[in-house]
């Protein structure tokens, strides 16, 4: 799932374009970015000084970073992509937020994956709602997973009427068992990464 930096520990981290780093430990950690020009020796930018278990991201760096980490006194987990988290500390943990889709029109790539990353997406509209999976691609370039790695996540649909349903991708991310979840009713869902650019979302209870 996630890199670790083990206590007083040091990694270089290289992000990509349009990227973000994702960490958290429970004791201080300091989190820089190198900085330098030519002829001249890389400089240390503070980024920040994350703890408590807490969620940090930062970035996205438009133009990708070079990041120091070093850990204190307990290891530091982290991730990279263009929308990471820790997944080991989801469910439980500070930085975690519930992504609410309204509509059909709001259920875009971008909310479905917050809510798969965070763990939870609701709906509390009256309205029929078709949510479909991100593609095996965005995925991918969400967080660094390892095949065989799991997300699990739930939706909530506290609507008057209709049903929310999961849709498979258009390419990349398969979803196996129903997709719909009933009004006033929960369902819950495993995302598994199957191989390179490839997901299966199962429908478990």
């Amino acid at each position: 799932m996630s890199q670790i930096v083990y206590s007083n520990g040091d990694a270089t981290v290289a992000v990509g374009a349009g990227e973000s780093i994702a960490v958290a430990t429970i004791a201080e950690a300091q989190i820089y970015e190198l900085v330098g020009f030519p002829n001249y020796p890389v400089q240390q930018d503070l980024l920040g000084t994350p703890s408590d278990n807490t969620i940090t991201v930062f970035g996205p760096f438009a133009n990708g970073a070079t990041i120091q980490i070093e850990a204190g006194a307990t290891e530091v987990l982290y991730n990279v992509g263009t929308n990471p988290t820790i997944p080991e500390l989801l469910g439980g943990n500070k930085g975690v937020a519930v992504v609410d889709i309204p509509t059909t029109a709001a259920a875009t790539s971008t909310a479905v994956l917050n809510g798969i990353i965070d763990g939870i997406i609701t709906s509390g509209t009256a309205l029929a709602v078709t949510a479909t999976l991100p593609t095996g691609a965005v995925m991918e370039a969400a967080m660094e997973l390892a095949v065989g790695d799991t997300l699990n996540w739930a939706v909530v649909n506290y609507g008057g009427a209709n049903d929310f349903t999961v849709a498979a991708a258009l390419s990349g991310h398969t979803l196996g068992g129903s997709g719909v979840v009933g009004f006033g009713t929960s369902g819950s869902f495993v995302t598994l990464k199957v191989g390179a650019s490839s997901f299966e979302t199962y429908r478990v209870a």
